[in-house]
């Protein structure tokens, strides 16, 4: 899983210690991102604009999230309950635990995949090389 690239690099980040699906970024160009895994898992829910200058640090409690800049500033943000309530979807951390399941198979199978691919093409190169010394 991967984030869409941007200019903008990525400075900070963390899981919500309330859904397992949920997780922050923060970015050098001021804005927090919300990544909710358990609706989408390809794209921001939720983007803010918090400062002006480099957002450095990302603390959640309970509905309320820190943000530190470069400034030295700490912006409190209140979230709104669908960020913070877990009991809006009790199956979100079984759920969550199947994706990230699948994923890992899915990774040990591209490997294996990329493996055997290269296995494939090694005796390939090693009989041109042979067929070369003989040619010579």
């Amino acid at each position: 899983m991967q984030t869409r690239y941007s200019s903008a690099y990525l400075t900070d980040g963390c899981w919500s210690p309330s859904r397992p699906g949920l997780f922050f970024l923060t970015r050098m160009d001021g804005f927090l991102d919300v990544w909710d895994f358990f609706y989408r898992q390809n794209e921001v829910a939720y983007s803010q604009k918090v400062s002006d200058a480099v957002l450095t640090t990302i603390q959640i409690n309970g509905s309320m999230a820190a943000i530190g800049d470069s400034d030295g500033t700490v912006s409190m943000m209140s979230m709104c309950r669908t960020l913070y309530d877990h009991t809006l979807n009790p199956r979100e951390k079984e759920i969550m635990g199947t994706i990230f399941e699948r994923e890992t198979r899915r990774e040990k199978n591209l490997d294996t995949a990329k493996r055997q691919a290269e296995k494939m093409q090694k005796p390939v190169k090693e009989k041109v090389n042979k067929d070369k010394l003989a040619q010579e």
